[in-house]
């Protein structure tokens, strides 16, 4: 797959996503994780339609954060191109998860490059559907996102 041109207005490694109108994301099982039960660092392919790897993220997290905190646990997402640069970094503070208490919903920063912050996603609290924001540099709503009825997990 040819590496396009750089664009204006385009982080660097991104170009390739304004080429496509899909990604396809799998998640990297761990034989390890499925038989023993200890959570690893959850590693992805990131496809384009015709399953060719565009992208590679995985997760940076310590065992004991991992183990210890669950789905709510902080972590940092390195997503890499083909040629192992890394081009967007995710970061997740800790959070809670009850539904009880929305005070401390989950909120992930988005950067491209590394270290420049270009966006934000945002929880939005609903007592069942998962809903959330899409924003920008400055916290600018962009897009709202709203999933179907889901069975309610309060813990």
């Amino acid at each position: 797959m040819p590496i396009p041109p750089p664009l204006p207005n385009c982080p660097p490694g991104l170009e390739y996503l304004t080429q496509i109108d899909q990604i396809l994301i799998h998640q990297q099982l761990e034989l390890l994780e499925i038989f023993i039960g200890l959570e690893s660092n959850n590693k992805y392919e990131i496809k384009n339609s015709l399953g060719q790897r565009v992208y590679f993220a995985a997760e940076d997290t310590d065992c004991c954060t991992r183990n210890c905190c669950g789905p709510a646990r902080p972590f940092t997402i390195k997503i890499m191109d083909n040629l192992g640069h890394e081009v967007i970094r995710l970061e997740r503070p800790l959070r809670c998860s009850s539904c009880l208490f929305p005070c401390c919903l989950q909120e992930i920063e988005i950067q491209a490059p590394p270290g420049t912050p270009v966006g934000y996603v945002v929880q939005n609290w609903h007592p069942c559907l998962p809903k959330f924001t899409i924003q920008d540099e400055k916290r600018m709503d962009v897009l709202k996102i709203s999933g179907p009825s889901v069975v309610c997990s309060c813990g």
